[in-house]
């Protein structure tokens, strides 16, 4: 996209955030603290853009991997705003420690992530920014352009508390030259969850220098969420109170991951103190189910040289047992994150500007085009499969459009039960043969806690 058709894009939304501005905020740069209320009044008038009370933003987000092509996007917008903004990284754990701690009486980033597992919490508690009256009055956004399930993420009371960023999808990775030393055919959209079981098992070795897969209990997203639907079963009612792990078809989809803990991944402690990721581009296991937030570390290291890994589709489950894939039997678990801001930030009139702008039609393709992630307005994400001549990604765009199922990311308004399901689960790793047991727990501490909320 040519430089003069961004900054055009860019002098509109500025111009359309200036005369839906909104006055008040800190005389300095950086936000205030975020207790109380969050704004629902209608925008007042301010100057221009040289009145900015801000003098530089500050961006949070906890995946260094997108941290230069979010950075790329933002000084685009800083080229025409005269604001610079810096995109700083911080990891998942105390990114939500920040925010909490700067939500009780600190200070916030400016601008951030927000989570669909912890976004109706925080619109709930007046946390975050209300952008309502600031979309109604910008031409460049329109809701109807992103995923509604994604909309309706960060929608909470008929107010929007965050713009789409981004959606995902999984997809099965697996190491070609694994395949190809075992004269194995690499996956495809045939593959049932039974043959991703039985290929693993092929691919383990007995004395523990290969495994066939990795999934520790961390990656629910990633791993067994997408199993239980695709076998029918749910982990969260859509009333959100109650669990649905003791749900007959769960717990058939956790006895079946049971086999593939057991006989085609490393020892539960191993997978938690290496990690998925890194487990998989050591060449340490042939498979993993990995986000498509992953695809810039694969992409690096295509471009490096490392060509032997590949992604293909999600296994599904044969319910009827006719042999094919009907509508339902494959899921992709679909989440996708949001752009917010402090409900007390300095200057909203500059912080909107700069979240319109990440997700205008013109910011999603950007984010697209420099192989960020899939963008959340709708028909961007056919550059972000072109973003690498070396990975063919298809398959994760192709789920999203019919070849899987896409169900929403479990969540509720505390979704700390899913924090205290994986640790609960490391029982059920180091003794798949507990299986059911320790489902059946989780459901009953899950239920105590859902009845709470």
């Amino acid at each position: 996209m040519k430089r003069k058709m961004i900054a055009g894009v860019l002098a509109a939304i500025m111009s359309v955030v200036l005369l839906a501005g909104c006055g008040g905020g800190a005389a300095s740069g950086g936000s205030t603290s975020a207790g109380g209320e969050a704004k629902t009044g209608a925008p007042a008038q301010t100057s221009s853009k040289s009145a900015s009370s801000m003098s530089k933003v500050v961006v949070n987000i906890w995946d260094s991997k997108q941290q230069p092509g979010i950075q790329t996007i933002c000084d685009e917008w800083s080229a025409v705003s005269g604001i610079p903004v810096s995109v700083e990284v911080v990891d998942w754990d105390n990114y939500w420690t920040l925010l909490e701690a700067g939500a009780s009486g600190g200070q916030m980033p400016d601008v951030f992530w927000m989570h669909s597992q912890y976004s109706e919490k925080y619109m709930d508690q007046g946390i975050l920014l209300d952008l309502t009256d600031y979309i109604e009055k910008d031409a460049n956004t329109d809701l109807g352009n992103y995923y509604p399930e994604i909309v309706k993420l960060y929608q909470y009371d008929g107010h929007t508390y965050a713009l789409p960023k981004d959606y995902d999808t999984i997809g099965l990775w697996y190491n070609k030259d694994m395949f190809d030393e075992a004269g194995i055919a690499y996956p495809d959209e045939t593959w049932t969850w039974e043959t991703l079981h039985d290929v693993g098992a092929q691919l383990t070795k007995e004395d523990g220098s290969q495994y066939g897969m990795t999934g520790n209990t961390d990656a629910n997203q990633e791993g067994y969420y997408n199993a239980i639907y695709s076998y029918g079963g749910y982990v969260i009612n859509d009333a959100k109170d109650k669990s649905g792990y003791d749900d007959e078809k769960s717990l058939q989809a956790m006895e079946m991951y049971a086999g593939l803990v057991k006989d085609c991944m490393p020892h539960q402690s191993t997978m938690a103190e290496v990690g998925n990721i890194n487990l998989f581009v050591s060449n340490q296991v042939a498979m993993g189910m990995f986000g498509s937030w992953y695809v810039p570390t694969f992409k690096d290291l295509a471009e490096e040289g490392s060509n032997q890994y590949a992604v293909s589709y999600l296994p599904y489950h044969d319910a009827n047992g006719n042999g094919t894939c009907d509508e339902g039997e494959r899921v992709t678990m679909f989440n996708g994150l949001g752009w917010a801001a402090p409900a007390k930030v300095a200057d909203p009139d500059t912080v909107y500007s700069l979240i319109s702008y990440l997700s205008s039609k013109e910011g999603q393709t950007r984010q697209a085009e420099l192989g960020v992630t899939m963008s959340a307005y709708e028909g961007t994400s056919d550059t972000w499969v072109n973003c690498t001549d070396k990975i063919d990604l298809k398959p994760y765009l192709e789920e999203a459009n019919g070849k899987a199922t896409l169900v929403p990311n479990p969540c509720s308004r505390d979704s700390s039960w899913a924090e205290d399901a994986k640790k609960s689960f490391v029982a059920a790793w180091q003794d798949p043969s507990t299986m059911e047991t320790v489902c059946r727990q989780i459901a009953d501490s899950m239920n105590s806690k859902l009845a709470g909320q």
